[in-house]
């Protein structure tokens, strides 16, 4: 009798196997969520990165143009990285007339990640 109930006693029960797989397979799936969140996180990041870059680009023309541009909201389209941008800019008069300020959003046409950028320059 003793050797019948070392037997049963030496191993797992078909149902602690049961719930240490259970275990598992739920911290298997939390660890496969999180790599997929830490993939889209790292796409928005490359998308807003490029973004401030096209928004910079479009700040620098629009601070070496020597026209100032015209007072109120417009968009434009540009290509950068190979990727086509939306650029929304709204230009307004400040307290001093002698300067404007340009308020730039840029989005990606097809994505999450944007940039905002504001500049003041000569309204002359």
């Amino acid at each position: 009798m003793a050797n019948e109930r070392a037997r049963y006693e030496s191993g797992f029960t078909l149902l602690e196997m049961l719930v240490a797989l259970s275990v598992i397979s739920i911290a298997a799936l939390t660890l496969v969520r999180l790599d997929a969140f830490a993939v889209r996180t790292a796409g928005d990041l490359d998308e807003s990165t490029i973004a401030g870059i096209v928004a910079q680009n479009r700040a620098v023309e629009l601070w070496t143009d020597p026209a100032p541009p015209t007072i109120g909201n417009s968009a434009i389209g540009v290509t950068n990285a190979g990727r086509n941008w939306r650029v929304e800019q709204r230009v307004a008069r400040t307290a001093d007339d002698s300067l404007l300020r340009i308020d730039l959003i840029v989005r990606p046409e097809s994505g999450r990640g944007q940039a905002a950028l504001t500049i003041i320059r000569p309204s002359r």
